[in-house]
């Protein structure tokens, strides 16, 4: 009955609604894929960042399954003689997978940004990014079930009838974003983006011909933050995050504080939380989740994990729970040089 109920909502997903994309709890973590101007936005020549995000284990046999790894690499531009100016070029691979009915979607994208220093001091920076991709869905048949396959008795053993499209195709996509970020004093700063996300808003069914349009809505994300010293050693990261897709809307608020444990080996820990509301086709706008976050840094390397505890109509079910993960590495630091958000 699950397989049924799993086929039935991909053969609606391809088939008859608009989609929404996915999302991850630890957004700041995944920096080229919530904006393409964070392409290079970072205190150092390059970064590599990786994400994980598993949903509904334990509610499900197979739960759903988010991953993606990303690279960029930051170099000087010389804009101006007396302003330090840089451009950055990137690379991400985004993985969605529901393993039940092996239904995937794939996209590799290709980023590119410049950050405009708007003071002799450097103190401001205004940035501008572009992202091409290629996604990719497939679906594997065999894994589903119809109702004419059902025997009557005890299982869908039955030959289909339905006339049933290729089970892949592919893609292109387009995104753009502008970031802005200030920073106030050595260890203090303030920063905010938007991004647009499938601008062309391609045709995504898997019939050549479908009986109506379907595509990719336009995506439109929204975001601030701010670091703010409370000692020495503690910080205080307060962010906002807003995203419209079609007649879905997604906003998330919260804090997190890191404390530095060692400077001179880099060692500080991270730890917050945040609420996420969303808004549903037809519905208000409802919490969704309470999201609690920890966080491990080390000489450059950030380790982060987070929990989603669902807030919705099946949050007494502890498979609706969500886990995610975040590694990343940041490569020959500088000082002074532009914010980098942080989870």
């Amino acid at each position: 009955m699950r397989i049924f109920l799993l086929s039935t909502l991909i053969l609606l997903f391809g088939i008859t609604i608009k989609a929404q994309d996915r999302h991850f709890s630890q957004f700041y973590s995944a920096p080229i894929y919530l904006n393409p101007a964070l392409t290079g936005n970072y205190d150092g020549g390059f970064r590599i960042g990786l994400n994980y995000r598993d949903q509904w284990r334990g509610t499900l046999d197979n739960p759903f399954v988010s991953y993606s790894g990303f690279v960029d690499l930051k170099m000087k531009a010389r804009l101006s003689a007396a302003q330090k100016d840089y451009a950055a070029v990137g690379a991400i691979f985004f993985a969605d997978q529901v393993s039940a009915v092996d239904f995937n979607t794939n996209n590799m994208s290709f980023t590119g940004a410049l950050h405009k220093s708007l003071d002799i001091n450097n103190k401001q920076y205004l940035s501008i990014g572009f992202q091409f991709g290629i996604s990719s869905r497939n679906v594997n048949y065999e894994k589903l079930n119809f109702a004419d396959q059902f025997n009557g008795v005890d299982g869908f053993t039955e030959n289909t009838n339905e006339l049933l499209p290729a089970n892949n195709f592919s893609f292109g996509d387009l995104s753009t974003g502008l970031h802005y970020s200030i920073r106030i004093k050595k260890h203090a700063s303030l920063y905010a983006g938007l991004a647009l996300h499938h601008i062309l808003q391609p045709a995504i069914s898997f019939y050549e011909k479908p009986t109506e349009e379907i595509y990719l809505q336009r995506k439109f994300t929204l975001y601030g933050g701010s670091e703010l010293p409370i000692s020495t050693s503690t910080s205080l990261n307060p962010r906002i995050f807003v995203m419209k897709q079609g007649e879905h809307l997604e906003m998330t608020g919260g804090a997190n504080f890191r404390t530095l444990v060692n400077d001179y080996s880099g060692v500080a820990v991270h730890f917050g939380g945040w609420l996420r509301t969303n808004r549903s086709i037809t519905g208000p706008v409802n919490p969704d989740a309470v999201i609690l976050l920890a966080g491990f840094e080390y000489n450059r390397i950030l380790f982060g994990v987070s929990y989603d505890i669902n807030l919705g109509s099946l949050s007494k079910s502890r498979g609706r729970q969500a886990f995610e993960f975040s590694l990343g590495y940041l490569g020959e630091t500088e000082e002074d040089g532009i914010v980098c958000p942080k989870f």
